[in-house]
């Protein structure tokens, strides 16, 4: 793995990254932190409705704001064939995942996208053959979303025993509640999900020249300064889809012609079994003896009188 160990790599800033191993040239194999695309298949999909009390202290409130806000979050289990390790210079690896936690959210329109709508066409100058140096500020300055790594020994509320990766992500507010209107009103169970996203994440300029897009890439994530249990990067949800399976419906009954010839016309419900006709018939019969026992009694005790 990439930066299983970085002993002897050097940070130029947070976005660029000199491995120890040099080229021919002298020049030092570069890993560069650019906007990437991940796809990740969704499972566990579930939205989430909460009021959360407005704390003055984190909101700026008017005599007009409410004490509560209504909050709805979009929440799933995503799973994707590259890996993201966490890592830390010199030390190297903290951890390693496929998987990541997500937590979509609306927000007013524009603010997603941040400062320069970055895409990962905007990485290609900066990473594979032609990597260099990328900007102090990164290329994604101003996206609100992130992916956290975070590790629950030190949350006693966190609920996972182990490190993992959480994704909070943003829509447009509109397009948000159009969503969720549609997902609520859908009956028919979910067949699967997907969801594409663009991510500040390294890659080594050799895999960035040599790889297919379909090939499984090997990203990091680097954690920044002393933090040992938390780290972060900018990220974005692009696309989001959830498949639904169809409900059967039973096909219409159909007219028929029996045995005899005779026109059957159709009927909205299934022709009992002939084992089925005759338990019926059976229980009918001996609900008649026993009726026909009865009156024959009380035409005894009637005459005898």
């Amino acid at each position: 793995m990439r930066y299983h160990k970085l002993e002897g790599a050097t940070l130029v800033n947070h976005f660029t990254l000199h491995h120890a191993s040099a080229k021919n040239d002298g020049r030092p194999f570069i890993s560069t932190c650019v906007p990437q695309t991940v796809h990740l298949d969704l499972d566990c999909i579930e939205i989430t409705h909460a009021a959360e009390w407005q704390d003055k202290d984190f909101v700026e409130k008017t005599p007009e704001t409410p004490n509560f806000k209504l909050a709805t979050t979009l929440n799933a289990r995503g799973t994707t064939i590259d890996t993201i390790t966490v890592f830390r210079v010199p030390e190297g690896e903290v951890g390693r995942f496929q998987e990541i936690e997500i937590q979509i959210k609306p927000l007013r329109k524009g603010i997603v996208g941040g400062k320069t709508q970055a895409s990962s066409m905007d990485g290609v100058k900066f990473s594979g053959i032609s990597s260099t140096t990328v900007p102090e500020e990164g290329l994604m300055d101003g996206e609100p979303g992130k992916i956290f790594y975070r590790d629950p020994e030190d949350d006693w509320w966190d609920k996972k025993s182990e490190p993992y990766l959480q994704l909070e992500a943003y829509i447009d507010e509109d397009e948000f509640n159009s969503l969720l209107q549609r997902l609520s009103v859908t009956s028919a169970p979910i067949a699967n999900g997907r969801l594409q996203i663009t991510a500040e994440l390294f890659e080594n300029e050799v895999d960035a020249t040599l790889s297919e897009p379909w090939h499984p890439k090997q990203y990091g994530l680097l954690m920044k300064g002393e933090k040992t249990l938390y780290a972060w990067t900018r990220a974005r949800a692009d696309r989001i889809q959830i498949d639904y399976r169809p409900v059967a419906v039973p096909r219409s009954p159909t007219a028929t012609i029996d045995e005899d010839g005779e026109y059957q016309p159709p009927t909205p419900f299934e022709p009992v079994s002939a084992a089925a006709v005759k338990k019926i018939e059976k229980h009918l019969k001996n609900i008649a003896m026993t009726v026909g026992i009865g009156l024959a009694a009380i035409f005894l005790v009637l005459i005898s009188r």
